[in-house]
């Protein structure tokens, strides 16, 4: 009989958790609130359960490494939660989340292999086949102009749960694979999609959990993109932001200089929110949209 570990029966059951509210809210339509006191819930299971903590912070400051000590138990359930939402917040189009993830959980994996760790390789490979198989029936298909399946909070917070857990594995700790900012760059699509839209709400004095359409991908829609090549775009966006992650951290590139480039990038999301006609304009002729 293969055993299985005590901190795998608790990933399980936090993931059980979560896809339970999610089966719920997609039935009745929950409250954020609910669904963010489920998620959190879930957070607490794995910190109590697990050493998958965020331990450190990295040099963000250019003065040596940031510990958290006591913090680190309230950093972690926070990285849980917002990986989480951003998974599920950036789930608008057919194909979208699960092209958006994609790309994180493969890059993730090159990263163990390249850190000597064939379990976490083997675990990630499992991972990203469930979401290519999913994907094959989520996209739009010739002869398919619809999804055959969609996947709801149910999977939005499945998938964010398990992305959240094997970033902090690989980057939680100072004896991790990566620093911390290279995991943030990795899972950048989803995250700046989620900042700025929730900023944007706050701003106009909306509950930063109300549902509207200043999401990029529907800035893209409007700019004359079909599904596609929205979903596309915003993937091929998360594998290059991920590429450039991981190549500024293996030459060198300072962690306090990855952050500011990362914030500023979050700026110009922001503006480009803001402002979705000058963008609109910018990116077409940058990519034209090409015909149905």
């Amino acid at each position: 009989l293969v055993r299985v570990p005590f901190e795998s029966w608790t990933l399980l059951f936090a993931l059980l958790l979560v896809a339970v509210i999610g089966v719920a809210d997609d039935a009745r339509n929950l409250s954020h609130r609910a669904k963010f006191v489920a998620q959190a819930v879930g957070a607490v299971v794995i910190v109590s359960g697990t050493s998958v903590w965020v331990t450190h912070l990295g040099n963000l400051a250019g003065l040596g490494d940031i510990a958290l000590g006591k913090w680190s138990l309230v950093v972690t359930v926070i990285s849980f939660v917002g990986v989480m939402n951003a998974i599920n917040m950036i789930d608008g189009l057919d194909g979208l989340s699960c092209s958006v993830s994609i790309f994180p959980v493969l890059l993730l994996a090159y990263l163990a292999m390249d850190g000597n760790l064939p379990g976490l390789v083997f675990e990630l490979l499992l991972f990203s086949g469930a979401i290519l198989g999913f994907l094959s029936l989520n996209l739009r298909l010739p002869g398919r102009p619809k999804a055959r399946v969609f996947m709801g909070d149910t999977g939005g917070m499945v998938i964010g749960m398990l992305l959240a857990w094997y970033s902090v594995k690989l980057a939680g700790s100072s004896t991790s694979a990566i620093n911390p900012i290279t995991a943030v760059w990795i899972l950048a699509v989803p995250l700046l999609d989620m900042g700025s839209v929730m900023l944007l709400r706050m701003h106009q004095r909306k509950s930063p959990f109300h549902a509207d359409q200043q999401h990029m991908h529907h800035v893209l829609l409007k700019a004359g993109y079909s599904v596609n090549q929205v979903v596309a775009i915003m993937a091929g966006s998360s594998l290059m932001f991920g590429v450039i992650g991981i190549t500024a951290e293996r030459t060198g590139v300072p962690e306090v200089g990855m952050l500011c480039a990362f914030l500023a990038l979050w700026v110009l999301n922001v503006f480009a929110l803001k402002n979705p006609q000058s963008v609109q304009a910018t990116v077409r002729r940058l990519i034209p949209p090409l015909s149905p």
